[in-house]
């Protein structure tokens, strides 16, 4: 047997301890560059997602006009979409059959901004499913910034003015007059005059003839809050400004003295209202909708002296119960309604010098009967004459494979009010 050197047991010892530790490094080397591997898969899955539209911001209308929505491949698959009712800001657009049948189709309105935080997280998912979007302005001057010095949205910091509104949707129904379509409006967009309150549906809303009238006027105003002791008035908020509660007791002061005119006011009892009027209005609470609709019979006009009222229900309402229209002519929408026909225009900045001659002159042909609002506003809006504009609109912007109805079987389209 050879002698073994204890130089050699030496070497053959350095030998193996440096072959360990190269064996050593290559395997972390092999695990961390596994690791880093991983995260970049991860990353760059988590960066698809992103970039193919998971967040509201991404711009929905695509190159190809899908409205950025991961449209069902199968045609099949959407044309038996069944799409649910929505809660606001969203609306459903309904399409009305030839056979009188009803469909929630896969457009769906945005009606104002943003306020909530499953705004986004609705909207991502209807746009996943397959879901279109149109702007529907009704809420104030929405897309607008919002004026109301007692609304949320008043602040211009409100994370709602993050989203561009146009970017989530494909046209927009307006309802402002062209001064403020330009400014609140994208330049080209599509975009049509339509609003909710343009669908009122005068079929179930008639005139009752042997319902006595037992008020001249009706103004609808909701009260903010109850009067507390010490205090002169209720509270003045956000329903205040909206209906122009100031303004309106500036002009029911006027009508209750020289005109000795009899009003009826919903929603805001145990509020201030000009001592002339005490016994001249009678003032009610909040009304279940079915005890409210039942007031129009009784009255022989309606007040309007809203600003930042956009899509103004009680008005065409009112008018389908052939009640005439006394409006602010610095309002939102609704202006649309008044005419020679329906009823008059005041201006809130000269009421002290120039309201009475316009009530004389309204009130004149109120008492002639010469005011026509029912026969009017069914000869130009309602939900067949505004149905068919909106179908128009949408024919304009959606091709049929997108949606999940047949245009040919179709009669008029509305919104789900």
């Amino acid at each position: 047997m050879p002698k073994i050197l204890i130089q050699d047991i030496k070497k053959s010892l350095k030998l193996g301890n440096s072959n360990t530790n190269n064996k050593i490094y290559s395997n972390k080397h092999i695990i961390i560059g596994s690791i880093v591997f991983l995260v970049c898969i991860v990353g760059l899955y988590y960066l698809y997602k992103y970039f193919r539209g998971s967040t509201v911001s991404s711009n929905p209308s695509g190159s190809s006009g899908s409205s950025g929505a991961s449209s069902p491949s199968d045609s099949n698959t959407i044309k038996n979409m069944q799409v649910e009712v929505v809660k606001r800001p969203f609306l459903n657009l309904y399409a009305v059959k030839k056979d009188g049948g009803e469909i929630a189709t896969n457009i769906i309105f945005i009606t104002h901004s943003f306020t909530r935080d499953d705004c986004e997280t609705n909207y991502n998912d209807y746009k996943k499913r397959g879901m279109h979007f149109l702007g529907l302005s009704s809420y104030s001057e929405f897309p607008g910034p919002i004026s109301n010095i007692h609304d949320a949205l008043h602040d211009t910091k409100h994370k709602a003015y993050t989203y561009d509104y146009f970017n989530l949707t494909r046209g927009w129904l307006t309802v402002f007059r062209e001064e403020n379509n330009k400014k609140w409006m994208k330049p080209g967009f599509p975009r049509i005059n339509l609003g909710e309150s343009d669908f009122c549906n005068y079929e179930t809303h008639l005139p009752d003839p042997n319902v006595k009238k037992e008020y001249d006027f009706i103004y609808i105003c909701l009260k903010d809050g109850d009067k507390k002791e010490g205090d002169k008035d209720c509270p003045q908020g956000w329903q205040a400004e909206i209906r122009s509660y100031q303004t309106a007791k500036k002009i029911i002061d006027i009508m209750c003295i020289k005109y000795k005119l009899k009003g009826l006011l919903i929603g805001r009892i145990g509020c201030e209202m000009p001592p002339s009027c005490h016994q001249l209005m009678e003032l009610t609470d909040f009304q279940e909708y079915s005890t409210f609709i039942k007031n129009f019979n009784k009255c022989r006009f309606i007040l309007c002296p809203s600003i930042l009222d956009a899509s103004p229900r009680v008005v065409s309402e009112s008018m389908c119960f052939n009640l005439p229209v006394l409006m602010n002519k610095k309002i939102l929408g609704g202006w649309q309604y008044v005419n020679e026909e329906t009823g008059s225009f005041f201006d809130p900045d000269t009421i002290e010098t120039h309201f009475e001659p316009v009530l004389d002159k309204f009130m004149k042909k109120l008492n002639n009967n010469e005011y026509k609002p029912r026969e009017w506003f069914i000869k130009n809006y309602g939900k067949y004459n505004s149905g068919k504009k909106l179908m128009t609109f949408v024919k304009s912007i959606f091709k049929e494979d997108e949606l999940n109805i047949k245009y040919d079987e179709i009669e008029y389209m509305k919104p789900g009010i």
